[in-house]
């Protein structure tokens, strides 16, 4: 029940701003410039229909000013008005070919109108974190084929002090490429375990994987990935395939599952919701560990918020008993419940350049109802050097 409390309060910090209502109206100024930024201002504060009213006036007194266009398309974007927000960029481009804010505007709603994007759609979270993360298009800012290759520098590590103290570390180096029928990675991942056990282990060992989201309809897309590795504390195959379907008003759901493969054969099913409202993304995600012994489940609930259009904090938290994205799923199968807590930040540094980071704690039962702390962390760098 404590852990419900904690789970509630945490994600209340973040919820509860979105569902402040403003009593006192906004002095808009006289100066375009001044009025776009105003206006900018009451948009990231959450209050979007004041915003849009706001951008359609400045809009209607200055109807050459492609920023504020620009500006109003975004809001509408937020309010989940996807095809009305395209059609307005469509109509400034028309007249402002070489609008640069745009075009770059019209690729990020467009892909927000994608099942499952978020824009921390960004690329790979594959198996990066032990709490609710999944391997999706989201974690290396969307670009095009004529912008080149993004690279995807990567580290992660997750430790505990019982029953024996152990440290793993993840290096990870990748690559991405927007092909015309979706998004490709490749990633090399170099783990390295510590672990006081008796003889000590102290062990290096490499993994490739690659990663592809075919995209096969305006409302749905897809993910495939495979992975190798001779090392044994990676899984000696790893396969994963997951389906996202976008059911408008800013709803979306997806089915899959990841099959690992150590000593034995292991599959794990998951199934997810998202819901998309303003500066706010919600979801619940749910993972099913199959076994000979019966079957166990997890459930992870995230709450994001989004001070513009990349940068943002998330909130997630779960509980359960099945592994959720595990690098060393041996480990993990030993733990009978578990809560987890992490916490998210990605912020965009420049055009090139965004940085995610995270950190996470779960508190463990993981044999004969002993009790264990066990801590996480991540740092990713997105580099697109052709912006």
């Amino acid at each position: 029940m404590k852990y419900l409390y904690i789970t509630t309060a945490l994600l209340a910090i973040l919820i509860l701003p979105g569902i402040t209502q403003y009593a006192s109206a906004q002095v808009i100024p006289d100066n375009p410039e001044a009025a776009y930024d105003t206006i900018r201002t009451i948009a990231y504060e959450g209050r979007l229909e004041e915003a849009e009213a706001l951008a359609r006036d400045l809009l209607r007194e200055n109807p050459g000013y492609g920023d504020a266009a620009v500006l109003l398309a975004r809001i509408i974007a937020w309010q989940e008005r996807y095809e009305d927000a395209i059609e307005m960029l469509d109509s400034l481009l028309a007249v402002q070919p070489e609008h640069e804010d745009a075009i770059v505007a019209r690729e990020t709603i467009s892909e927000w109108f994608k099942p499952g994007s978020d824009n921390e759609r960004m690329l790979p979270d594959s198996s990066s974190v032990k709490s609710g993360d999944v391997t999706r298009a989201n974690d290396i800012p969307v670009d095009t084929i004529a912008r080149g290759v993004d690279i995807f520098l990567g580290y992660n590590f997750d430790t505990f002090k019982q029953p024996y103290s152990r440290f793993w570390q993840i290096f990870r180096l990748g690559a991405r490429y927007e092909t015309p029928v979706g998004p490709i990675l490749g990633t090399v991942n170099f783990g390295n375990l510590h672990a006081a056990t008796d003889p000590r282990i102290v062990e290096t060992g490499i993994q490739v994987q690659g990663e592809f989201w075919p995209e096969i309809s305006n409302r749905t897309y897809a993910w495939l990935a495979y992975a190798y590795s001779p090392f044994k504390y990676f899984p000696k195959h790893r396969a994963a395939a997951e389906y996202w379907l976008n059911l408008n008003k800013g709803w979306a759901v997806s089915a899959g599952a990841s099959y690992f493969y150590f000593d034995r054969n292991i599959i794990i099913p998951a199934l997810s919701a998202e819901k998309y409202a303003g500066k706010y993304w919600f979801s619940a995600r749910t993972y099913v560990h199959l076994k000979e012994a019966g079957t166990s489940a997890s459930v992870f609930l995230s709450a994001r918020r989004y001070s513009n259009d990349t940068d943002y904090i998330q909130l997630t938290a779960g509980a359960g008993t099945a592994p959720d994205e595990p690098w060393d799923l041996a480990v993990d199968l030993d733990r009978q419940k578990a809560a987890a807590f992490k916490l998210i930040v990605n912020k965009e540094l420049s055009e090139s350049f965004t940085v995610k980071v995270g950190a996470g704690y779960s508190r463990e039962q993981y044999l004969d109802e002993q009790q264990r702390n066990r801590f996480e962390g991540f740092l990713n760098i997105y580099f697109s050097p052709q912006k």
